[in-house]
């Protein structure tokens, strides 16, 4: 499809600012730069958020309302009544652009989409989940005839069923300039600190627990050890973990070495301010903190599992271990215990995260919009 024809309407209908939605911003900014037409409809109404910046770049936006849908049956009550609101809002949206492609970011965003508002429009799901309800990756292809984008191989294993040449894996893209000029939060440690960090909001599968149970065991020999637990709790279940954790680190005596960073704004700066970046999750579709720690020369102790294993494999900044607390405490204790290591990776860190700058993503992103075709799609 030829640029002059390509119009593309991007839906992400997330409450918050989170990873998906910092991917999506920079792939927008990125494409507006390049001048390619698009209008966004997003729920993300925090400051500085998808909708900010998309009205400060003078981009066509509408704004939803929509909650992160609980998986029980209050979930779906919430689903049914916010797909019924917001469908409304999207078929204004399409009236007005008339978009050549719709992509929907994340699976939850796709759910919002019916074979009317898709009618005659090239669907692209970006899938950035690990996890979703059994079917829901099949319902969706048989809706929507979607093109989908996984973030990783490990993503896109629930959409074996998919017809040849449907699905498409291309990592996430990132501002490596712009991450690495982040300047570091000002902590509250002594300038002799070995500091390390957790940068994830409070949900329970980021595992934080693991990480206090493994500096338990590190901080007897190590009295310059520092961590920071940074993150938001999104929900009242994020609010419990928080104060369930908080309980823990008390009960750990930890409470002088452990600082929790909970208010609203940007992990980067504290990212940029650690050591050693712990990643705890095992479930992880992909490892964003864990690429922007590299991007700005910093080590990684990651547990194994899905995004993880595949953005770090091969990296000699980063160490991969099982999720279990004496094997993160001697991952922890391998960078912790020696500056000279640390200093000597910083480079081969950088260029490790090179491999995931957002020109290669967007690049791929581009070619993936320019190959749809212009006509009609077959009816899903």
């Amino acid at each position: 499809m030829p640029d002059h024809a390509m119009r593309i309407l991007f839906l992400d209908c997330a409450p918050f600012h989170g990873g998906a939605q910092e991917s999506l911003r920079t792939l927008i900014q990125d494409l507006h730069d390049q001048g390619v037409a698009m209008q966004l409809v997003a729920a993300d109404h925090s400051p500085d958020g998808l909708l900010d910046d998309a009205r400060q770049r003078g981009l066509p936006v509408h704004a939803i309302r929509a909650r992160h849908w609980p998986a029980n049956i209050n979930g779906l009550w919430q689903f049914l009544h916010d797909r019924r609101s917001c469908g409304k809002s999207i078929a204004a949206a399409i009236a007005e652009f008339a978009p050549t492609i719709i992509h929907a970011n994340g699976l939850r965003a796709a759910m919002l989409l019916s074979p009317r508002l898709a009618r005659g429009l090239n669907v692209v799901i970006h899938d950035r989940d690990l996890r979703a309800p059994a079917g829901l990756a099949g319902w969706l292809a048989g809706r929507l005839a979607p093109r989908v984008v996984a973030i990783s191989g490990a993503v896109a294993k629930k959409w074996s069923q998919l017809p040849p040449g449907r699905l498409s894996v291309i990592p996430n893209g990132f501002d490596l300039d712009a991450i690495a000029a982040t300047p570091p939060a000002a902590t509250p440690f002594p300038a002799d600190a070995v500091v390390v960090t957790i940068a994830a909001d409070f949900i329970a599968w980021k595992q934080h627990r693991l990480l206090l149970d493994a500096i338990a065991l590190l901080r007897p020999q190590r009295p310059a050890l520092r961590v920071v637990i940074r993150g938001r709790a999104r929900d009242p279940q994020g609010e419990a973990l928080l104060a369930e954790l908080r309980r823990h680190n008390t009960h750990l005596r930890l409470d002088d070495i452990v600082l929790f960073v909970t208010e609203p704004g940007p992990a980067l700066p504290w990212i940029a301010a650690t050591d050693v970046l712990a990643a705890m999750a095992t479930a992880e579709p992909f490892g964003r903190t864990p690429i922007e720690a590299l991007a700005l020369g910093k080590v990684v102790v990651a547990c194994s599992g899905a995004g993880h294993s595949e953005v770090l494999a091969d990296c000699p900044a980063a160490t991969l271990c099982a999720a279990e607390p004496a094997a993160v405490a001697n991952a922890l204790a391998h960078w912790v215990d020696d500056a000279q290591r640390r200093a000597a990776v910083a480079d081969t860190a950088r260029a490790h995260a090179a491999r995931y700058s957002l020109r290669a993503h967007s690049k791929a992103m581009r070619e993936l919009f320019q190959s749809l075709p212009q006509g009609k799609l077959s009816p899903p």
